[in-house]
């Protein structure tokens, strides 16, 4: 029994042995490698950091030229930096890159099994902005992968070709969408040109998706949607849609975003729609809204007239002139004593933020 304990002793020590000279040897391999690697990728990248200080005008036929092994320890870093760069260094450097077949590759990777290998293939061809992929990455809006499926949309954005604008849409249609902030962010990147679309798209039997729409359509001032998006905030069955509508008609800074504007402040329309009808009337700096907005201050909904106070307050002298006669018309009334109403408060709470930012600019004026 003796000697079989002993034996079992023994092979469990030749094995702990074994593991930690596998383990010695795998960092070992790893750190030579490493030093390979950075040993090799020296050279390409101080070509290539003199070519983008030249922004690239010379050097693209020596990193043309640049050995495929030491290529492939500097790509790493010649994509970090593509990702970086604008403008004519950034053209010069794809040009390199399309030389180098990587796009060929990375449009070859798109169909790979590997997950990861689609993600950084798209972002691969998203830094290069290439236009001839916007199908391909269009294909991987419907990934079964979340991830593969947000850094098309990423991809998609940066190339910026609005014929995608259609097929990001109607990604949205599904029951694990993109983030509606990474949605609209990139529909945004899309222009102008997208803005056909994105009106069309107000439509969608989908409530998401027309909210998203509604938001891209404020952030590119698509002026040319207006009548679209005031038919929104009328008619529109669901309240948070309503709320974008009446939201991004403000940031249009249009006139004609001022009659539905004020018919959605109508006392029958819910608290949240006018609470946001009035907060646009402020962005949209339209001073005739001063009327109606002072009305407001007394609102028996605390958020309809803390929005209409701090809109007045956006809408410069004749606002703030609106608010200053409010509180005034109180104290003659109550008296200079009498504890303040609702009204009066989110009128002195209004005029006391702009006489602060008026401080604030004079302050950084004599500064400058």
């Amino acid at each position: 029994m003796l000697g079989l304990f002993t034996v079992v002793l023994e092979v469990l020590a030749g094995v702990v042995a074994v593991t930690v000279l596998a383990i010695v040897g795998v960092r070992v391999f790893r750190k030579v490698r490493q030093r390979r690697r950075a040993a090799l990728a020296a050279g390409p990248r101080q070509a290539l950091l003199a070519f983008v200080a030249d922004n690239g005008e010379h050097g693209a036929q020596e990193l043309v030229a640049i050995p495929d092994d030491a290529w492939r320890a500097a790509e790493p870093g010649a994509l970090a930096l593509l990702g970086k760069l604008r403008g004519e260094a950034h053209l010069a450097l794809v040009s390199v890159f399309l030389q180098r077949g990587i796009a060929r590759t990375a449009l070859g990777d798109l169909h790979s099994r590997s997950r990861v290998k689609r993600a950084r293939a798209a972002q691969v061809l998203g830094d290069l902005e290439l236009r001839q992929a916007v199908p391909e990455l269009c294909r991987l809006l419907t990934d079964r992968h979340d991830e593969v499926r947000v850094v098309a949309v990423r991809a998609l954005g940066r190339i910026g070709d609005p014929a995608a604008a259609w097929r990001i849409i109607a990604s949205l249609d599904r029951s694990d969408p993109v983030p509606s902030l990474l949605a609209t962010h990139t529909l945004v990147q899309l222009g102008a040109e997208a803005e056909v679309t994105l009106s069309a798209a107000l439509d969608h039997p989908q409530a998401r998706v027309r909210a998203v729409c509604l938001d891209a359509l404020g952030l590119l001032g698509a002026t040319g949607s207006v009548h679209r998006m005031a038919r929104v905030l009328r008619e529109d069955s669901y309240l948070d849609v309503r709320v974008a509508a009446a939201t991004n008609l403000g940031k249009l800074g249009t006139r004609g975003a001022l009659e539905p504007l004020q018919q959605a402040l109508s006392p029958s329309r819910p608290a949240a729609l006018r609470a946001a009808a009035a907060r646009a009337l402020g962005e949209l700096g339209a001073p005739s809204a001063v009327p109606i907005l002072a009305d407001l201050l007394g609102d028996d909904e605390f958020q309809v007239a803390h929005e209409a106070a701090h809109a007045l307050r956006r809408l410069g002298p004749a606002g703030a002139g609106a608010l200053a006669d409010a509180i005034e018309s109180e104290r003659t009334q109550a008296g200079a004593h009498a504890r303040p109403s609702a009204s009066a408060s989110h009128a002195q709470e209004a005029l006391a933020l702009s006489r602060v930012g008026a401080e604030h600019g004079e302050r950084v004026g004599a500064g400058a």
